[in-house]
């Protein structure tokens, strides 16, 4: 519901401040609590109140969240910004640490694969019937290296 009082021109309580975020309840709760986002002003009736900047902030957090950002990285990057300062060189250097970690992953992942790759071209289905799969485990995977 939109509440139009002078202290809080366009202001949504809670439920539909959650739907415009595309988050949940506990979600901007747990924002408020990590100070992701400010605590927001009540009405009257003691219901919190989000601004348009506070569903705009939400929806930064998400995409920063898509992008791989903590939301630790991310509390960062809003606490220059809410402190007069340009986050976009913290942003840039987030982004190449996470393209090193990414990277880094990558090459993990090709290692992994080229490793079971060969293992599973050693298991030739003609052999199952000799495989000693009657055990705890599976052989075949006990057999790797």
């Amino acid at each position: 519901m939109i509440s139009k009082s002078p202290e809080s021109q366009e202001s949504l309580r809670v439920g539909a401040a959650a739907k415009a975020a595309g988050v949940g309840l506990q979600t901007l709760h747990y924002y408020e609590r990590l100070e992701l986002l400010p605590k927001p002003k009540r009405s009257e009736a003691n219901y919190r109140l989000y601004s348009p900047e506070a569903i705009r902030r939400v929806r930064f957090i998400k995409k920063a969240q898509a992008l791989g950002l903590t939301l630790e990285e991310t509390k960062q990057i809003l606490d220059l910004k809410d402190h007069g300062r340009e986050p976009c060189r913290k942003v840039a250097e987030l982004g190449e640490k996470h393209l090193q970690e990414i990277d880094g992953r990558l090459a993990q992942l090709r290692a992994y694969r080229r490793a079971l790759a060969q293992a599973v071209s050693g298991w030739p289905k003609k052999n199952l019937s000799e495989r000693h799969c009657a055990g705890e485990f599976c052989d075949l995977i006990e057999r790797l290296p």
